[in-house]
Protein backbone atom coordinates (compact mmCIF):
# COMPACT_ATOMS: atom_id res chain seq x y z
CA UNK A 1 0.00 0.00 0.00
CA UNK A 2 0.99 3.23 -1.31
CA UNK A 3 2.18 5.56 2.32
CA UNK A 4 0.09 8.59 3.34
CA UNK A 5 1.87 11.80 3.29
CA UNK A 6 0.77 15.22 4.87
CA UNK A 7 -0.65 16.93 1.78
CA UNK A 8 -1.72 20.78 0.37
CA UNK A 9 -3.73 20.83 -2.52
CA UNK A 10 -3.87 24.02 -4.01
CA UNK A 11 -5.92 26.38 -6.05
CA UNK A 12 -8.15 24.27 -7.16
CA UNK A 13 -11.97 24.27 -7.58
CA UNK A 14 -13.81 22.74 -4.89
CA UNK A 15 -17.24 21.44 -4.67
CA UNK A 16 -17.51 20.20 -1.61
CA UNK A 17 -21.47 18.73 -0.98
CA UNK A 18 -21.20 20.38 1.91
CA UNK A 19 -24.01 23.09 2.45
CA UNK A 20 -22.07 24.93 4.90
CA UNK A 21 -18.90 25.16 2.66
CA UNK A 22 -20.56 25.25 -0.83
CA UNK A 23 -18.57 25.46 -4.11
CA UNK A 24 -15.10 27.52 -3.79
CA UNK A 25 -13.97 28.79 -7.08
CA UNK A 26 -10.33 28.55 -5.93
CA UNK A 27 -9.19 26.86 -2.90
CA UNK A 28 -6.59 24.98 -0.39
CA UNK A 29 -7.28 21.82 1.20
CA UNK A 30 -4.73 21.04 4.23
CA UNK A 31 -4.35 17.38 4.86
CA UNK A 32 -2.59 15.75 7.81
CA UNK A 33 -2.67 12.06 8.89
CA UNK A 34 -5.22 11.22 6.39
CA UNK A 35 -7.63 14.61 7.86
CA UNK A 36 -9.03 17.28 5.99
CA UNK A 37 -7.52 20.02 8.12
CA UNK A 38 -8.45 22.72 6.31
CA UNK A 39 -10.42 24.44 3.36
CA UNK A 40 -10.83 27.34 2.52
CA UNK A 41 -9.88 30.72 -0.32
CA UNK A 42 -6.44 29.88 -1.79
CA UNK A 43 -3.93 32.07 0.39
CA UNK A 44 -0.85 32.12 -1.55
CA UNK A 45 0.72 33.52 1.43
CA UNK A 46 -0.34 30.12 3.36
CA UNK A 47 2.36 28.66 5.77
CA UNK A 48 1.85 24.76 5.82
CA UNK A 49 4.68 23.41 6.97
CA UNK A 50 6.34 20.13 6.06
CA UNK A 51 3.73 18.72 3.65
CA UNK A 52 3.44 17.55 0.02
CA UNK A 53 2.01 20.42 -2.64
CA UNK A 54 -0.54 19.34 -5.23
CA UNK A 55 -0.25 22.11 -7.57
CA UNK A 56 -4.17 21.75 -8.47
CA UNK A 57 -5.00 25.29 -10.52
CA UNK A 58 -7.28 24.31 -13.66
CA UNK A 59 -8.71 21.38 -11.44
CA UNK A 60 -12.05 20.83 -9.73
CA UNK A 61 -11.64 18.50 -6.17
CA UNK A 62 -15.06 16.86 -5.24
CA UNK A 63 -15.32 13.80 -2.77
CA UNK A 64 -14.82 11.03 -3.62
CA UNK A 65 -17.19 8.63 -5.39
CA UNK A 66 -19.44 5.83 -2.91
CA UNK A 67 -20.26 2.91 -4.66
CA UNK A 68 -23.12 0.96 -2.58
CA UNK A 69 -23.28 -2.05 -4.14
CA UNK A 70 -20.41 -4.21 -6.18
CA UNK A 71 -19.83 -8.08 -6.66
CA UNK A 72 -16.08 -8.01 -6.90
CA UNK A 73 -15.36 -11.87 -6.83
CA UNK A 74 -16.88 -11.79 -10.24
CA UNK A 75 -14.72 -8.76 -11.85
CA UNK A 76 -12.68 -12.03 -14.04
CA UNK A 77 -15.85 -12.75 -15.49
CA UNK A 78 -15.76 -9.63 -18.04
CA UNK A 79 -15.32 -10.57 -21.38
CA UNK A 80 -17.35 -13.68 -20.46
CA UNK A 81 -20.45 -12.58 -20.35
CA UNK A 82 -22.23 -10.75 -23.39
CA UNK A 83 -25.29 -10.75 -25.48
CA UNK A 84 -24.85 -13.84 -27.68
CA UNK A 85 -26.93 -17.23 -26.72
CA UNK A 86 -25.25 -18.95 -23.40
CA UNK A 87 -23.39 -15.58 -22.87
CA UNK A 88 -25.96 -14.33 -20.04
CA UNK A 89 -24.59 -13.26 -16.77
CA UNK A 90 -26.30 -16.23 -15.07
CA UNK A 91 -25.29 -18.99 -17.31
CA UNK A 92 -21.35 -18.13 -17.48
CA UNK A 93 -21.69 -17.17 -13.45
CA UNK A 94 -23.19 -20.67 -12.84
CA UNK A 95 -20.46 -22.44 -15.16
CA UNK A 96 -17.25 -20.91 -13.61
CA UNK A 97 -18.26 -20.13 -10.11
CA UNK A 98 -17.53 -23.23 -9.08
CA UNK A 99 -13.98 -23.55 -10.65
CA UNK A 100 -12.30 -20.39 -8.76
CA UNK A 101 -9.38 -20.55 -6.21
CA UNK A 102 -9.16 -18.90 -3.16
CA UNK A 103 -6.23 -16.46 -4.56
CA UNK A 104 -8.74 -15.77 -7.79
CA UNK A 105 -10.95 -14.04 -4.95
CA UNK A 106 -8.38 -12.10 -3.93
CA UNK A 107 -7.27 -10.92 -7.54
CA UNK A 108 -10.87 -10.62 -9.00
CA UNK A 109 -11.35 -8.21 -5.60
CA UNK A 110 -8.06 -6.17 -6.61
CA UNK A 111 -9.06 -5.64 -10.52
CA UNK A 112 -12.17 -4.39 -9.42
CA UNK A 113 -11.03 -1.76 -7.12
CA UNK A 114 -7.98 -1.16 -9.11
CA UNK A 115 -10.92 -0.05 -11.51
CA UNK A 116 -12.67 2.01 -8.92
CA UNK A 117 -9.41 4.15 -8.30
CA UNK A 118 -9.04 4.94 -11.67
CA UNK A 119 -12.29 6.05 -11.85
CA UNK A 120 -12.36 8.32 -8.85
CA UNK A 121 -14.47 5.77 -6.43
CA UNK A 122 -12.82 5.94 -3.03
CA UNK A 123 -15.65 3.52 -1.16
CA UNK A 124 -17.37 0.20 -2.13
CA UNK A 125 -19.58 -1.86 -0.74
CA UNK A 126 -18.44 -5.33 -1.69
CA UNK A 127 -21.41 -7.55 -1.80
CA UNK A 128 -20.45 -11.00 -1.59
CA UNK A 129 -22.81 -13.16 -2.65
CA UNK A 130 -19.82 -16.21 -3.25
CA UNK A 131 -18.40 -16.60 0.06
CA UNK A 132 -17.35 -20.68 0.22
CA UNK A 133 -15.69 -20.31 3.99
CA UNK A 134 -13.63 -18.26 5.89
CA UNK A 135 -11.08 -18.37 3.68
CA UNK A 136 -12.94 -17.04 0.41
CA UNK A 137 -14.04 -13.93 3.08
CA UNK A 138 -10.93 -13.45 4.03
CA UNK A 139 -9.21 -12.65 0.89
CA UNK A 140 -11.53 -10.62 -0.43
CA UNK A 141 -11.29 -8.50 3.07
CA UNK A 142 -7.19 -8.40 2.20
CA UNK A 143 -7.83 -7.73 -1.25
CA UNK A 144 -9.66 -4.35 0.03
CA UNK A 145 -7.19 -3.42 2.38
CA UNK A 146 -4.49 -4.02 0.27
CA UNK A 147 -5.98 -1.51 -2.51
CA UNK A 148 -5.75 1.41 -0.07
CA UNK A 149 -9.84 2.12 -0.36
CA UNK A 150 -12.44 2.28 2.09
CA UNK A 151 -15.71 0.09 1.90
CA UNK A 152 -17.60 -2.29 3.57
CA UNK A 153 -17.51 -6.30 2.97
CA UNK A 154 -20.81 -8.10 2.83
CA UNK A 155 -20.93 -10.98 3.68
CA UNK A 156 -22.95 -13.33 1.72
CA UNK A 157 -23.88 -17.11 0.74
CA UNK A 158 -21.98 -19.50 -1.79
CA UNK A 159 -23.07 -19.12 -5.31
CA UNK A 160 -26.60 -20.61 -6.28
CA UNK A 161 -26.74 -21.77 -2.41
CA UNK A 162 -30.08 -24.39 -1.87
CA UNK A 163 -32.78 -22.50 -0.55
CA UNK A 164 -32.77 -24.54 2.62
CA UNK A 165 -29.51 -23.35 3.76
CA UNK A 166 -28.11 -20.41 5.53
CA UNK A 167 -25.32 -18.26 5.57
CA UNK A 168 -22.01 -19.56 7.27
CA UNK A 169 -23.77 -17.73 10.56
CA UNK A 170 -20.66 -19.39 12.88
CA UNK A 171 -18.17 -17.64 10.61
CA UNK A 172 -20.37 -14.36 10.45
CA UNK A 173 -19.95 -14.42 13.88
CA UNK A 174 -16.23 -15.48 14.30
CA UNK A 175 -15.49 -12.58 11.67
CA UNK A 176 -14.96 -9.57 13.63
CA UNK A 177 -13.04 -11.44 16.26
CA UNK A 178 -10.97 -12.74 13.28
CA UNK A 179 -10.50 -9.58 11.97
CA UNK A 180 -10.59 -6.70 14.94
CA UNK A 181 -10.21 -2.90 14.35
CA UNK A 182 -6.50 -1.96 14.35
CA UNK A 183 -6.82 -4.63 11.40
CA UNK A 184 -9.29 -2.57 9.23
CA UNK A 185 -6.97 0.49 9.36
CA UNK A 186 -10.43 2.59 10.14
CA UNK A 187 -11.36 1.70 6.27
CA UNK A 188 -13.07 -1.12 6.02
CA UNK A 189 -16.91 -2.78 8.36
CA UNK A 190 -19.03 -5.69 7.77
CA UNK A 191 -22.24 -6.33 6.57
CA UNK A 192 -24.17 -9.38 5.48
CA UNK A 193 -26.10 -10.80 2.57
CA UNK A 194 -28.88 -12.28 2.53
CA UNK A 195 -31.24 -13.99 -0.17
CA UNK A 196 -34.70 -12.86 1.69
CA UNK A 197 -38.27 -14.93 1.72
CA UNK A 198 -38.23 -14.78 -2.31
CA UNK A 199 -35.81 -17.31 -2.43
CA UNK A 200 -35.47 -18.77 1.18
CA UNK A 201 -38.12 -20.62 3.73
CA UNK A 202 -39.11 -18.76 7.00
CA UNK A 203 -36.51 -21.22 8.72
CA UNK A 204 -34.00 -20.13 6.86
CA UNK A 205 -34.59 -15.81 6.47
CA UNK A 206 -36.07 -15.58 10.22
CA UNK A 207 -32.62 -17.00 11.77
CA UNK A 208 -30.70 -14.76 9.21
CA UNK A 209 -32.08 -11.53 9.80
CA UNK A 210 -32.03 -12.66 13.65
CA UNK A 211 -28.41 -13.21 13.85
CA UNK A 212 -27.57 -10.34 11.58
CA UNK A 213 -29.21 -7.83 14.03
CA UNK A 214 -28.05 -9.68 17.27
CA UNK A 215 -24.31 -8.43 15.52
CA UNK A 216 -25.53 -5.30 14.94
CA UNK A 217 -24.63 -5.98 11.19
CA UNK A 218 -26.33 -4.05 8.46
CA UNK A 219 -28.54 -6.21 6.07
CA UNK A 220 -28.37 -6.35 2.31
CA UNK A 221 -30.53 -7.74 0.02
CA UNK A 222 -31.13 -8.14 -3.48
CA UNK A 223 -35.18 -7.29 -4.59
CA UNK A 224 -35.17 -8.40 -8.19
CA UNK A 225 -38.86 -10.22 -8.33
CA UNK A 226 -38.63 -8.81 -12.31
CA UNK A 227 -36.04 -11.40 -13.21
CA UNK A 228 -38.43 -14.17 -12.70
CA UNK A 229 -42.30 -12.92 -12.53
CA UNK A 230 -43.34 -12.07 -16.41
CA UNK A 231 -45.26 -9.00 -16.11
CA UNK A 232 -44.30 -8.29 -12.64
CA UNK A 233 -44.91 -4.71 -10.75
CA UNK A 234 -44.29 -5.21 -7.10
CA UNK A 235 -41.47 -6.00 -5.74
CA UNK A 236 -43.20 -8.10 -2.64
CA UNK A 237 -41.89 -4.98 0.19
CA UNK A 238 -45.24 -3.93 1.55
CA UNK A 239 -44.94 -7.90 2.47
CA UNK A 240 -41.24 -7.79 3.80
CA UNK A 241 -42.39 -4.50 5.67
CA UNK A 242 -45.38 -7.02 7.33
CA UNK A 243 -42.19 -9.54 8.44
CA UNK A 244 -40.19 -6.47 9.94
CA UNK A 245 -37.61 -7.36 7.61
CA UNK A 246 -36.90 -3.50 6.54
CA UNK A 247 -35.56 -0.72 8.40
CA UNK A 248 -32.91 1.56 8.66
CA UNK A 249 -30.37 -1.57 9.06
CA UNK A 250 -31.67 -2.76 5.82
CA UNK A 251 -30.37 -1.85 1.98
CA UNK A 252 -32.47 -2.80 -0.77
CA UNK A 253 -30.85 -3.40 -4.33
CA UNK A 254 -32.39 -2.61 -7.43
CA UNK A 255 -36.20 -2.63 -6.33
CA UNK A 256 -36.72 -1.48 -10.49
CA UNK A 257 -40.73 -2.72 -10.58
CA UNK A 258 -41.27 -1.09 -6.79
CA UNK A 259 -44.73 -0.21 -7.23
CA UNK A 260 -46.43 2.89 -5.18
CA UNK A 261 -47.35 0.65 -2.11
CA UNK A 262 -43.37 -0.64 -2.26
CA UNK A 263 -42.39 3.07 -2.65
CA UNK A 264 -44.44 3.95 0.76
CA UNK A 265 -43.15 0.85 2.50
CA UNK A 266 -39.23 1.92 1.98
CA UNK A 267 -40.13 5.40 3.02
CA UNK A 268 -42.28 4.86 5.97
CA UNK A 269 -39.51 2.51 7.43
CA UNK A 270 -36.21 3.93 6.38
CA UNK A 271 -34.87 1.45 4.58
CA UNK A 272 -32.23 2.81 1.90
CA UNK A 273 -32.15 1.69 -1.87
CA UNK A 274 -29.10 1.09 -3.83
CA UNK A 275 -29.67 1.65 -8.19
CA UNK A 276 -27.23 0.20 -10.56
CA UNK A 277 -28.81 2.37 -13.20
CA UNK A 278 -26.71 0.41 -15.89
CA UNK A 279 -26.97 -3.35 -15.15
CA UNK A 280 -30.45 -2.62 -14.49
CA UNK A 281 -31.65 -1.05 -17.64
CA UNK A 282 -29.71 -3.97 -19.72
CA UNK A 283 -31.33 -6.74 -17.73
CA UNK A 284 -34.50 -5.64 -15.58
CA UNK A 285 -35.93 -1.95 -16.37
CA UNK A 286 -35.93 1.48 -15.93
CA UNK A 287 -34.28 2.47 -11.82
CA UNK A 288 -36.97 4.05 -10.47
CA UNK A 289 -34.85 6.98 -9.51
CA UNK A 290 -37.30 9.76 -9.46
CA UNK A 291 -39.83 8.03 -8.09
CA UNK A 292 -37.72 7.21 -4.94
CA UNK A 293 -35.91 10.75 -4.54
CA UNK A 294 -39.66 11.82 -4.37
CA UNK A 295 -41.24 10.08 -1.62
CA UNK A 296 -38.06 10.49 0.41
CA UNK A 297 -36.47 7.20 0.40
CA UNK A 298 -32.67 7.45 0.84
CA UNK A 299 -31.11 6.11 -2.46
CA UNK A 300 -27.37 5.30 -3.70
CA UNK A 301 -25.23 4.68 -6.55
CA UNK A 302 -23.53 1.37 -7.39
CA UNK A 303 -21.74 -0.35 -10.33
CA UNK A 304 -23.30 -4.01 -9.58
CA UNK A 305 -20.45 -6.12 -11.89
CA UNK A 306 -17.77 -5.25 -14.22
CA UNK A 307 -18.85 -9.00 -15.79
CA UNK A 308 -22.47 -7.23 -17.50
CA UNK A 309 -19.47 -5.65 -19.09
CA UNK A 310 -19.68 -2.53 -17.42
CA UNK A 311 -17.10 0.21 -16.19
CA UNK A 312 -15.99 1.97 -13.28
CA UNK A 313 -17.32 5.48 -15.40
CA UNK A 314 -19.15 6.82 -12.84
CA UNK A 315 -19.50 10.66 -14.73
CA UNK A 316 -20.51 8.47 -17.57
CA UNK A 317 -23.04 6.67 -15.61
CA UNK A 318 -24.84 9.90 -14.55
CA UNK A 319 -24.86 11.66 -17.61
CA UNK A 320 -26.89 8.59 -18.77
CA UNK A 321 -28.98 8.55 -15.92
CA UNK A 322 -30.19 12.09 -16.16
CA UNK A 323 -30.71 11.66 -19.83
CA UNK A 324 -33.00 8.71 -18.90
CA UNK A 325 -35.10 10.60 -16.12
CA UNK A 326 -35.53 13.82 -18.34
CA UNK A 327 -37.30 11.39 -20.82
CA UNK A 328 -38.96 8.54 -18.45
CA UNK A 329 -40.87 11.60 -16.56
CA UNK A 330 -39.85 14.53 -17.46
CA UNK A 331 -39.33 15.91 -14.01
CA UNK A 332 -36.33 18.50 -12.82
CA UNK A 333 -36.03 16.13 -9.71
CA UNK A 334 -32.76 14.56 -10.95
CA UNK A 335 -29.93 17.68 -11.58
CA UNK A 336 -26.65 17.58 -12.26
CA UNK A 337 -25.71 18.75 -8.57
CA UNK A 338 -28.52 16.06 -7.06
CA UNK A 339 -26.86 13.68 -9.16
CA UNK A 340 -23.36 14.39 -7.70
CA UNK A 341 -25.00 14.42 -4.11
CA UNK A 342 -26.27 10.68 -5.54
CA UNK A 343 -23.20 9.52 -6.05
CA UNK A 344 -21.00 10.67 -2.82
CA UNK A 345 -22.64 11.94 0.24
CA UNK A 346 -26.02 9.96 -0.61
CA UNK A 347 -23.51 6.94 -0.80
CA UNK A 348 -21.56 7.92 2.55
CA UNK A 349 -25.09 7.98 3.90
CA UNK A 350 -26.42 4.43 3.05
CA UNK A 351 -23.43 2.81 4.16
CA UNK A 352 -23.27 4.86 7.24
CA UNK A 353 -19.99 6.81 6.81
CA UNK A 354 -21.42 10.44 6.24
CA UNK A 355 -19.52 11.10 9.45
CA UNK A 356 -16.45 10.07 8.16
CA UNK A 357 -16.31 11.36 4.12
CA UNK A 358 -18.96 11.75 1.60
CA UNK A 359 -17.65 15.82 1.73
CA UNK A 360 -14.60 17.98 1.49
CA UNK A 361 -15.33 18.69 4.99
CA UNK A 362 -12.75 19.64 7.52
CA UNK A 363 -12.84 16.89 10.34
CA UNK A 364 -13.65 13.80 7.51
CA UNK A 365 -11.16 12.01 6.04
CA UNK A 366 -9.28 12.80 2.82
CA UNK A 367 -11.20 10.55 0.41
CA UNK A 368 -10.80 12.95 -2.86
CA UNK A 369 -10.84 13.33 -6.47
CA UNK A 370 -9.07 15.84 -8.55
CA UNK A 371 -10.26 16.00 -12.11
CA UNK A 372 -8.50 18.68 -14.67
CA UNK A 373 -11.28 20.83 -15.80
CA UNK A 374 -9.12 22.63 -18.98
CA UNK A 375 -9.57 19.39 -20.94
CA UNK A 376 -10.70 19.48 -24.51
CA UNK A 377 -14.37 18.01 -23.22
CA UNK A 378 -14.79 20.53 -19.87
CA UNK A 379 -14.22 23.44 -21.96
CA UNK A 380 -15.74 26.40 -21.86
CA UNK A 381 -17.64 25.82 -18.79
CA UNK A 382 -20.15 27.93 -17.22
CA UNK A 383 -21.17 25.95 -13.90
CA UNK A 384 -18.39 23.20 -13.59
CA UNK A 385 -21.18 20.95 -11.87
CA UNK A 386 -23.16 21.01 -15.00
CA UNK A 387 -19.66 20.41 -16.78
CA UNK A 388 -18.78 17.19 -14.84
CA UNK A 389 -22.17 15.22 -15.80
CA UNK A 390 -22.91 16.58 -19.07
CA UNK A 391 -19.24 16.09 -20.63
CA UNK A 392 -17.25 14.73 -17.68
CA UNK A 393 -14.86 11.65 -18.57
CA UNK A 394 -12.92 9.35 -16.90
CA UNK A 395 -9.93 10.49 -18.16
CA UNK A 396 -10.13 13.71 -16.83
CA UNK A 397 -9.14 12.41 -13.72
CA UNK A 398 -6.11 13.56 -12.67
CA UNK A 399 -5.45 12.69 -9.05
CA UNK A 400 -7.33 10.08 -6.45
CA UNK A 401 -6.79 10.19 -2.92
CA UNK A 402 -8.32 7.56 -0.25
CA UNK A 403 -8.33 8.29 3.58
CA UNK A 404 -5.00 10.57 2.56
CA UNK A 405 -2.80 8.20 0.56
CA UNK A 406 -2.59 9.27 -3.57
CA UNK A 407 -3.39 6.22 -5.37
CA UNK A 408 -4.02 7.81 -8.47
CA UNK A 409 -1.49 10.55 -9.65
CA UNK A 410 -1.22 12.53 -13.44
CA UNK A 411 -3.55 9.85 -14.21
CA UNK A 412 -1.93 6.57 -13.25
CA UNK A 413 -2.42 4.58 -10.68
CA UNK A 414 0.22 4.60 -8.32
CA UNK A 415 1.74 1.04 -6.98
CA UNK A 416 3.75 0.18 -3.94
CA UNK A 417 7.33 -0.51 -4.39
CA UNK A 418 7.30 -4.23 -5.84
CA UNK A 419 3.61 -4.66 -5.78
CA UNK A 420 2.14 -6.86 -8.69
CA UNK A 421 0.03 -5.17 -11.11
CA UNK A 422 -3.51 -5.98 -10.50
CA UNK A 423 -4.48 -5.66 -14.28
CA UNK A 424 -1.88 -8.10 -15.06
CA UNK A 425 -2.23 -10.88 -12.37
CA UNK A 426 -6.00 -11.03 -12.71
CA UNK A 427 -5.64 -11.38 -16.84
CA UNK A 428 -3.82 -14.77 -16.13
CA UNK A 429 -6.12 -15.99 -13.25
CA UNK A 430 -8.81 -15.11 -15.76
CA UNK A 431 -7.43 -17.14 -18.41
CA UNK A 432 -6.10 -20.06 -16.15
CA UNK A 433 -10.07 -20.04 -14.47
CA UNK A 434 -11.33 -20.69 -18.18
CA UNK A 435 -8.40 -23.39 -18.61
CA UNK A 436 -9.96 -25.34 -15.62
CA UNK A 437 -13.70 -25.09 -16.57
CA UNK A 438 -12.92 -25.91 -19.98
CA UNK A 439 -11.34 -29.11 -18.83
CA UNK A 440 -14.41 -29.80 -16.26
CA UNK A 441 -16.51 -29.64 -19.41
CA UNK A 442 -18.19 -26.33 -18.31
CA UNK A 443 -16.47 -23.90 -20.82
CA UNK A 444 -15.39 -24.17 -24.22
CA UNK A 445 -12.08 -25.45 -24.84
CA UNK A 446 -11.03 -22.08 -26.77
CA UNK A 447 -11.58 -19.37 -24.36
CA UNK A 448 -12.62 -16.96 -26.46
CA UNK A 449 -15.62 -18.61 -27.26
CA UNK A 450 -18.87 -18.33 -25.68
CA UNK A 451 -20.26 -21.20 -23.93
CA UNK A 452 -21.96 -23.79 -25.80
CA UNK A 453 -25.15 -23.96 -23.55
CA UNK A 454 -28.13 -21.42 -24.73
CA UNK A 455 -29.76 -21.39 -21.15
CA UNK A 456 -31.27 -17.89 -21.10
CA UNK A 457 -33.29 -18.62 -18.63
CA UNK A 458 -34.15 -16.02 -15.09
CA UNK A 459 -32.60 -17.50 -12.11
CA UNK A 460 -33.66 -20.26 -9.98
CA UNK A 461 -34.77 -19.70 -6.58
CA UNK A 462 -31.19 -21.00 -5.55
CA UNK A 463 -29.71 -18.77 -7.25
CA UNK A 464 -28.81 -15.15 -5.86
CA UNK A 465 -30.69 -13.42 -8.89
CA UNK A 466 -29.43 -10.30 -9.12
CA UNK A 467 -26.08 -9.60 -10.60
Amino acid sequence: MRQRHDLLIVGTHVISMDSAIGDLPSADILIRAGQIIAVGPHDADREAGDVQIIDAVGTVTLPGFVDTHWHLWNSLLRGTVGDRPGTDYFTVKRALAPHFELEDFYWAARLGLAEAISGGITTVHNFDHNVRGPQDADANIQAHLDSGLRGRFSYGPPDSAAPGSTNDLDDLAALRARWPGDRLDGRLDFGVALRGPYRTPPEVYEREWAAARSLGLPITMHCDRCLREEGCRSCGLVRLEELGLLGEDVQIVHAVHAGEQDIQALARTRTRVSLSPITEMRTMGFPLLTELLEAGVQVSLSLDTLAMPTSADILGHLRTIISVEAARTGSGTVTPRRLLQFATIDGAKDLGLQERVGSVTPGKRADLVILRSSDINLVPSGDPVEALVYTGQIDNIDTVIADGRILKRHGRLEQADGAADPVTVSAARRDALLRRAAAAGDWPARATNPPSQTISDPPTTADEGSP
